[in-house]
């Protein structure tokens, strides 16, 4: 699969999701954090690493502990969607943007999503995983701002990477944390 071809078809499905209502995007944000919350309370009591109950307090606490994970990451789901919006759309008003700033967080929406669904990636210490997932948030923003928001291709450039600039100064820990390290 060439380049050309990946570029193509990530124009054309970022087409498609602008026609969609907002409403419909957050609900896939939505469904998305609570499948990573989800697996996130649901990997330890799998892989064993869970802390050692029984009986009835195992289900209380597996049942109390899913309710709790699930409301927190909707909670910071939330507020990351925001922020992350607020940013995008600050660096999008140096280009003169006039549009609504729905198509800011449908962009932030789509960037966002991988990040939250595969961040497991990165907790886990696989290599690489957070300036993949970085790199991925900025290509998604540059479609996005792009396509959303019908900018050039160089101001589209400009507020993917000032927005992924930002982004990457906050989770600095998590993306080149574990080189420095070494």
């Amino acid at each position: 699969m060439s380049t050309g071809t990946i570029i193509t078809g990530l124009r054309h499905r970022f087409r498609q999701l602008n026609e969609k209502p907002l409403r419909d995007d957050l609900i896939f944000y939505f469904a998305i954090i609570a499948v990573a919350s989800v697996l996130f309370m649901a990997l330890p009591l799998l892989t064993g690493e869970a802390a050692e109950t029984d009986g009835m307090h195992r289900a209380w606490f597996i049942v109390a502990g899913t309710l709790i994970v699930l409301v927190q990451g909707l909670i910071t789901g939330a507020v990351a969607l925001l922020a992350v919006s607020l940013v995008e759309h600050f660096f999008l008003l140096f280009v003169d943007v006039h549009r609504e700033f729905e198509k800011t967080m449908k962009s932030a929406v789509y960037a966002l999503a991988p990040l939250i669904l595969f961040s497991r990636a990165v907790l886990l210490g696989v290599s690489f995983a957070g300036l993949l997932l970085l790199a991925w948030f900025c290509l998604s923003t540059y479609f996005g701002v792009w396509i959303f928001h019908e900018k050039s291709k160089d101001r589209a450039v400009f507020v993917a990477l000032a927005t992924d600039a930002i982004l990457a100064f906050y989770l600095h820990r998590w993306t080149v944390g574990p080189w420095l390290a070494l």
